[in-house]
């Protein structure tokens, strides 16, 4: 009987499951190459999408983003560090030059349509909308005055208080709404990437709530759909900021963070205006036109910018609550961090004094007395005056990003510490806020809105410089490169902790006196603030 012919090396091949013992079976395994697909990094850990956070957190802060000082953050993943191509970006995309001039224009755009209508909700509407809650319209036209004091009836001190419960709710949702958003946007698989969902989702959901937000409910449901609102935002603010860590190549990415922090400026004074003229008319008109504005900034934003590619592909990864509560643990044996981190912190405290309770500092201590000349006497001075400060603050802000640069030069130059023109920048705003309190108490007049006018003009540029060289000091105190996007997410909560700290002293200072002298003693203590943040920003130096 013929036998079968074997093929040599193919048909005489042993079956390896049966020739190799376990221990062969696992030394193979061992020696194999596993091509598993690395997920990307996390946004919290990404020391470039933190720096954009820091930026666009709501102040004059912008302006170190737009500034010309060389302050990168350390990170490790940069395509400068090895051979990668640093014209493609971290999500593996090659732009081309129409789509890199998109991205530029794109975040600049998504920064003005997403910080305006934010700043007009904490600037005037939402402080508005608790005025009106406890019988303070202050677009009625009627007003009783106290012949005692000349004031209108009755005196607003005791509107301090709700609003600080409703900033400090804020805060602590906001804490957790961050790096909660981050984690899920992170882990999303959809064609349409993984930022585009969240942002148009966040864009509508805040525009619901905004609706909601201006109903005449009690201070209870104000302060949950408060609560809810900065969720909503962080599905909008969150997405964008990791985006454009993202999608940039290091190649443009300096043009295009300094083109979105100009954004910021411009947006921060284009919503503190959209609030202070829309409260002229009625105090639902803020709520309408920033629910639109909300509405439309997700969408807008996502069709300017080039469309993103598909997460699909992405591995999963399962959601961890400890990856959410770590972007709270404040770095350990970091006392040089732990230094910039309390010095931030009462700065934004002297800032937040004023800024917190600004719309009732302009209307109930500078424009106290009614207003005989106007139709709308409680609102259209104010709203004139405010929207005058947030110019002088853009123009204070915008000269401070000009002239940080040649100022880091000089002082690079000269071998002088940075810490003491940071502290020099302190000295600076407290001189600022010296003269708004001396005007307005030792004068009339119009003295008090040349004050305020001032006082925004010199704070714009004061904060600007503080930030720009500050964030000097921020990079260097960092005390692992390694994890240097964790760190600067905890230095950003340096500016909501010292918000609750200014909220709960400016509300038990003024509720502590009648009439509006309570209002007067903001300025002194955000004096004692600001100087104590220069005071702190000086013992780094020592300690070097």
């Amino acid at each position: 009987m013929l036998e079968p012919y074997v093929r040599p090396g193919i048909d005489d091949r042993p079956d390896l499951d049966k020739a190799l013992s376990p221990e062969d079976k696992a030394a193979v395994a061992r020696l194999a190459i596993k091509d598993r697909r690395r997920p990307p990094e996390a946004s919290a850990d990404q020391p470039e999408a933190q720096t954009v956070r820091l930026a666009a957190a709501g102040s004059s802060a912008a302006a170190a983003a737009a500034a010309s000082v060389d302050t990168p953050a350390p990170d490790m993943s940069s395509a400068y560090l090895d051979m990668r191509d640093p014209m493609v970006a971290a999500d593996g995309q090659r732009p081309t030059t129409g789509q890199v001039s998109r991205l530029n224009w794109g975040f600049f755009a998504a920064s003005i349509l997403v910080g305006a209508p934010w700043i007009a909700l904490n600037t005037i509407a939402m402080p508005n909308a608790v005025a009106r809650l406890f019988g303070y319209d202050t677009a009625a036209l009627q007003v009783t005055i106290n012949p005692a004091t000349g004031r209108p009836l009755p005196v607003a001190t005791d509107l301090a208080m709700p609003l600080a419960v409703l900033v400090i709710v804020g805060v602590v949702a906001s804490m957790f709404a961050m790096p909660l958003i981050s984690a899920l946007s992170d882990r999303t698989r959809t064609p349409l990437g993984r930022r585009t969902p969240w942002m148009v989702a966040g864009g509508v959901l805040c525009a619901l709530l905004t609706l909601l937000l201006g109903q005449n409910t009690g201070i209870v449901v104000l302060c949950i759909f408060w609560a809810l609102m900065q969720f909503a935002y962080a599905m909008l603010s969150a997405p964008l900021a990791s985006a454009i860590s993202e999608r940039v190549p290091d190649k443009f990415r300096p043009r295009i963070e300094r083109w979105h922090g100009i954004g910021v400026m411009l947006g921060q004074a284009l919503g503190v205006c959209m609030g202070a003229f829309g409260v002229m008319f009625d105090s639902f008109t803020p709520f309408t036109y920033t629910a639109v504005l909300f509405a439309v900034s997700g969408i807008l934003s996502v069709l300017i910018l080039p469309k993103e590619p598909s997460s699909i592909e992405q591995p999963r990864q399962l959601f961890n609550s400890d990856q959410v509560l770590d972007q709270l643990r404040p770095p350990a044996h970091a006392p040089a961090f732990a230094r910039v981190f309390t010095a931030r912190t009462c700065m934004m405290t002297g800032v937040g004094l004023t800024g917190v309770f600004l719309w009732y500092l302009v209307r109930f201590w500078v424009y106290g007395k009614a207003v005989v000349f106007t139709s709308a006497p409680l609102t259209l001075p104010a709203g004139f005056l405010i929207a005058g400060m947030a110019a002088a603050t853009l123009v204070g802000a915008a000269l401070a990003s000009w002239a940080a640069g040649p100022i880091s030069e000089s002082i690079e130059e000269k071998n002088i510490p940075t810490t003491r023109v940071v502290a020099g920048a302190c000295l600076l705003y407290a001189i600022g806020l010296g003269l708004a309190w001396g005007l307005g108490v030792w004068s009339t007049g119009t003295a008090r809105e040349n004050g305020m006018l001032l006082f925004a003009l010199i704070s714009g540029f004061a904060f600007g410089i503080y930030d720009s060289l500050g964030l000097e000091l921020v990079m260097d105190s960092l005390p692992d490169p390694r994890r240097a996007g964790h760190d600067l997410g905890i230095y950003a909560l340096a500016n909501s902790a010292g918000l609750a700290l200014a909220a709960i002293i400016g509300a038990l200072l003024v509720n502590a006196f009648e009439h509006s002298f309570g209002y007067y003693l903001l300025f002194p203590s955000a004096i004692v603030m600001v100087l104590l943040a220069g005071i702190v920003t000086l013992t780094a130096e020592s300690a070097q």
